[in-house]
């Protein structure tokens, strides 16, 4: 007997048990009733109630179940006759081998990815300004180990686009250029759409390793050295989250503003991209609005000028922004203490700014820009834009 059937049976007795206790009452009711001159319309129900028929319906399931034999009721055939395709045992075993080989080569991409990026971090320091030295690179260094290993990787799965770009990244950071190159190119004609292959073509000559950004992701637990001396109070940064290369909206509270961090944590965050009036050259912003304190909300505002170069860092930051689907929205205080990293789904109309944004930044090769162009420009777009003009 099945512990499925014993179950029913134990549920039925104790229905059955339930529905006594419910029929006794009953009568002590109506025998109440009785005595007292009182309607006993709700003895009836107590006693021919719903429990009692439940119980007793119950019981004849698992008494039709148990494949007693019952008069008027015929017995559930030993053996119902199968419906289902039976599978040749040659082709369970191939199922069975082809999901342990699947299993084993996930497992060991997975390996090689982690052994790989242990040797970047250890051979990779990264500075303020995009400065960065690179320990152990050549074509019989440690970096190329590392190399080897996403080649290994992603020759376990050449299908994907990603392990492509990151084996191609890490030949580029052993200075292995014409290989990185070459390689890059086969992974843009063999995934058309993998976007960022095409970017790291056309912006090739100022174009750098995603190795070469600073870590970060939704689980990172403290700010790296770089990072923080970047933050200054708004600002949107490339990072890399372990292969993937992203944009990431950082704000330093260098003044203390958000006291209640039980109330920042769960605050609502909303965003949005603004084409600025000024446009020559062109500003872009980027804003948020932190709600702590609903009546009184916290705007964050980033701007910059990200038609650089083809291959800058700062450009590469909003070509990042622009193919993503979410950002991680993070706030750090005056002692690089993490206040709030959450990875926020871009709004609909912050991406439909972003499509015109990408566009844009398509048809433009882009500029050198000094500081003083980029802090007029910067103040005229103050001057003219103000934060009622945002539509989150």
């Amino acid at each position: 007997m099945s512990w499925a059937l014993n179950k029913w049976k134990i549920f039925a007795l104790f229905l059955i048990a339930t529905s006594l206790v419910w029929f006794l009452l009953g009568f002590s009711f109506i025998a109440y009733c009785l005595a007292t001159g009182i309607d006993f319309f709700f003895g009836w129900i107590l006693i021919f109630g719903a429990p009692c028929s439940l119980a007793w319906y119950i019981g004849y399931r698992c008494i039709k179940k148990s494949q007693l034999p019952v008069k008027g009721v015929p017995t559930r055939p030993k053996e119902l006759p199968s419906i289902e395709r039976k599978v040749p045992k040659t082709e369970s075993i191939n199922r069975k081998s082809t999901k342990a080989a699947f299993d084993t080569s996930l497992s060991k991409s997975s390996n090689y990815i982690s052994e790989a990026l242990s040797i970047i971090d250890s051979h990779v320091d990264i500075y303020l300004g995009g400065r960065y030295v690179v320990r152990g690179a050549g074509s019989e260094g440690p970096v190329m180990e590392a190399t080897r290993k996403f080649k290994a990787a992603f020759q376990l799965y050449p299908e994907n686009p990603l392990l492509h770009y990151a084996y191609v990244s890490c030949l580029h950071l052993a200075m292995q250029y014409k290989s990185a190159e070459d390689e890059m190119r086969k992974c843009a004609e063999t995934h058309p759409d993998f976007i960022l292959a095409r970017l790291a073509l056309e912006g090739w000559k100022k174009w750098r390793s995603m190795f070469l950004l600073p870590p970060w992701g939704i689980k990172t637990k403290s700010v790296h050295p770089a990072l923080s001396r970047m933050i200054k109070t708004g600002v949107l940064l490339p990072v890399r989250d372990g292969i993937v290369p992203r944009a990431t909206f950082f704000m330093r509270d260098v003044q203390g503003a958000f006291q209640n961090l039980q109330a920042l944590r769960y605050a609502r965050i909303t965003l949005s991209s603004v084409i600025s009036p000024v446009r020559d050259p062109q500003v872009i912003g980027i804003y948020a609005k932190i709600y702590d304190d609903p009546s009184n909300p916290y705007d964050v505002e980033v701007l910059q000028i990200p038609f650089r170069p083809r291959g800058d860092q700062i450009r590469a930051a909003y070509e990042y922004l622009c193919i993503q689907k979410n950002i991680d929205f993070a706030i750090i205080d005056r002692n690089d203490r993490i206040l709030v990293n959450k990875r926020l789904p871009i709004p609909r109309n912050m991406q439909t700014t972003n499509d015109k944004i990408f566009k844009m930044l398509k048809a433009s090769d882009g500029i050198e820009m000094s500081t003083s162009q980029l802090v007029n420009a910067l103040r005229r777009h103050q001057q003219k834009f103000s934060l009622s003009d945002i539509r989150y």
